[in-house]
């Protein structure tokens, strides 16, 4: 058999495979949130959340907060990845590794969904028709054997998918480091989702939005965090109300189109607070990411 005709079978796999991701399944979807975890919110006591889960389903806490909407396809490394269950779907980011390797945090995929479903390319959520956005269904997942919501340690995870994406000015590929001792220490850095524009928003960005801030020591944010930041953790600063916060789950911190960090945690009672918030360190899992891509 070559191998076009195995790329052929693959395609109608996860064609007959597919979700739709249309305007009812975007707006029902469930960020996947550690906040909303009972066993997260206890180990800070000292912050007050907001009631993600009783909000009406078409409020999602998505937000990438004093950020600005992305030029389309400046950010074509971003990959919006969601979960379906049996009864609901979740939402979270991840970035494109390689044209079959996408890189997203573990809480996004480690809970019992019966598949995923990777849309490449996309600008606007859900995806127009004819915007160069692609969709993959066909996927295998697997999460760093250390990852413990407990700990909030090792909040990273691969997903391979087929067949695979070609690599286009809509879609390409994020840069990792290139060594694993570089701290990037007040560095600006990039983090980019389909978030909500302000805290006060009550509706999720129809458009991909980003945002810069500066890279922090680790030692304030883990006083911020009770002690809950490790070595494997990088944090961005929340100052002037800019950052990521939960909805984002998953996606890329960049600097310089250089993933620094995956999207973990952070607080869950207001993004414009100036709150920092937590990212899995990626130089501290280069070689694990190497072994795991496909």
């Amino acid at each position: 058999m070559s191998k076009q005709q195995i790329y052929l079978i693959l395609l109608l796999i996860s064609n007959i495979q597919s979700h739709k991701i249309d305007e009812n399944t975007f707006l029902n979807a469930k960020p996947m949130i550690l906040e909303n975890y009972n066993i997260v919110r206890n180990l800070f006591p000292h912050l007050k959340y907001k009631n993600i889960e009783q909000k009406p389903l078409n409020y999602m806490d998505l937000r990438i907060v004093g950020g600005i909407e992305s030029i389309p396809n400046s950010r074509n490394y971003q990959v919006a990845v969601f979960m379906h269950f049996k009864n609901a779907t979740g939402f979270c980011g991840g970035s494109l590794l390689n044209n079959r390797t996408v890189l997203t945090a573990a809480h996004c995929v480690d809970s019992n969904h019966s598949s995923l479903t990777l849309i490449f390319g996309g600008h606007y959520m859900p995806p127009a028709k004819n915007d160069g956005s692609i969709m993959r269904n066909n996927t295998n997942v697997t999460v760093h054997q250390g990852w413990n919501i407990s700990t909030l340690e090792d909040d990273i995870a691969i997903v391979r998918f087929d067949p695979p994406v070609e690599l286009n000015e809509h879609i390409n590929v994020v840069n990792l480091p290139n060594c694993n001792d570089k701290s990037y220490l007040n560095e600006t850095a990039l983090v980019s989702g389909w978030g909500r524009p302000s805290d006060d928003a009550n509706i999720i960005s129809r458009v991909l939005r980003e945002v810069e801030s500066v890279i922090i020591p680790n030692y304030p944010c883990r006083l911020a965090y009770l002690g809950y930041v490790a070595h494997t953790h990088i944090c961005l600063s929340g100052l002037d109300g800019k950052g990521s916060c939960n909805g984002d789950s998953g996606g890329p911190l960049v600097v310089n189109r250089t993933q620094v960090g995956i999207v973990s945690f952070g607080t869950s009672y207001g993004c414009a607070v100036g709150w920092p918030s937590v990212y899995t360190r990626v130089t501290a899992y280069l070689e694990w990411i190497r072994t795991n891509s496909a």
